[in-house]
């Protein structure tokens, strides 16, 4: 019986494993052909966030997930000095300042002084004084559309087992 159980938990995790090494080849697949914004907003919002996150990595960042900042999981924590939120909106959505609000008091509480917004849309002029003010770094979706071209050649930064 113990043997039983043994074998069920190696396969398990052989399973889960496997499961991620595919995921993680999906979301590098999804990076390869992204020539639109249109294409980052037709992703489920996992995909989107897991294509920044792999962008972000590819540009240098080290990133953890964070529930001190962000909505449903929208919270990263980059380099470890750095709060960021990811936000799926319309193309045509322009971000008021309380967003940006929301991040600078998370970034207060929790003694972060440095931040960055991401979204599909564009932000309002108040919206990028604020940011500009409190050292919060706005990405819209251009921006981001240029960030994906840009690491679009390079190579997968593959994490180690865990």
């Amino acid at each position: 019986m113990l043997l039983f159980y043994l074998i069920l938990l190696i396969s398990l995790k052989v399973f889960l494993v496997t499961k991620d090494c595919l995921y993680k080849r999906k979301i590098n697949e999804l990076l390869k052909v992204i020539n639109s914004k249109e294409d980052l907003l037709y992703l489920n919002f996992r995909d989107y966030m897991s294509v920044i996150i792999e962008v972000l990595k590819r540009n240098g960042y080290k990133i953890k997930s964070t529930r001190d900042c962000g909505i449903d999981g929208s919270g990263l924590i980059l380099n470890s000095i750095q709060f960021a939120e990811i936000w799926k909106h319309g193309l045509n959505q322009i971000i008021d300042v309380e967003l940006a609000m929301n991040l600078a008091k998370c970034m207060q509480k929790n003694s972060v002084y440095r931040g960055m917004l991401i979204t599909l849309g564009d932000f309002k002029p108040c919206a990028k004084a604020f940011c500009h003010r409190n050292v919060i770094e706005c990405v819209n979706g251009d921006q981001l559309l240029n960030m994906c071209k840009a690491v679009q050649k390079t190579k997968a930064i593959l994490q180690p087992a865990k």
